[in-house]
């Protein structure tokens, strides 16, 4: 259902929606093919805002707030059950905030489950790096405010697959990070200017 903010229902939206999931025969197929066709489309610009995903689609620029909004209202425009998780994503040997959506979707022994995915990071799922602190509309990123300088984190353990990809580049405005040692000081904006994507980080131990 559309929201403030993600105007699934809006013309545009529903006409871009079906062009992207042309020929996609599974609700699976859908949902990737819209995580590719939102990172391929959007400028990787941080942004200090709360976006509409019909002025998203319109500019084509944005940062994790941008991609998941138009996600969210594509994947909703498409059929498909999406919503908004806030929280941390690891990149570059540091936590930042973040925003991604997440999906809905059947499983082949017939049982649904919610895969978080990345359009941001071109990610389908999304790693398991991502911590979710909140999940609800784009609107309500104020709520984590209090954490900023707050949060801490410890890194017990890591183990990866054979086959895992690690993530080593950011976007070039993002500051040079060095691992897990940094304290988290992005000043506070107003709710109304919130972003996520503050390339600010946690501090935390290895």
């Amino acid at each position: 259902q559309p929201e403030p903010l993600i105007e699934s229902d809006d013309p545009a939206i529903v006409a871009e929606a079906r062009r992207m999931t042309e020929g996609a025969t599974t609700p699976h197929e859908r949902a990737e093919r819209l995580v590719r066709a939102v990172n391929g489309l959007l400028e990787k610009t941080p942004t200090i805002s709360v976006p509409s995903a019909r002025e998203v689609l319109r500019t084509k620029v944005g940062d994790c707030n941008e991609h998941t909004a138009l996600y969210v209202a594509l994947a909703r425009a498409a059929g498909l059950p999406t919503r908004v998780n806030v929280g941390l994503a690891y990149v570059l040997g540091a936590f930042y905030y973040h925003a991604w959506p997440e999906v809905y979707l059947t499983e082949r022994d017939g049982r649904g489950r919610w895969m978080p995915v990345d359009p941001t990071f071109n990610q389908f799922p999304a790693d398991a790096t991502h911590v979710r602190l909140l999940r609800g509309g784009l609107d309500r990123q104020a709520a984590i405010l209090p954490l900023i300088g707050q949060v801490e984190i410890t890194v017990l353990e890591v183990e990866l697959s054979p086959d895992a990809v690690v993530r080593t580049a950011m976007p070039a405005a993002a500051p040079p990070a060095r691992p897990l040692a940094l304290p988290l000081d992005a000043p506070a904006r107003p709710a109304a200017a919130t972003s996520t994507c503050w390339l600010a980080h946690c501090r935390g131990a290895r």
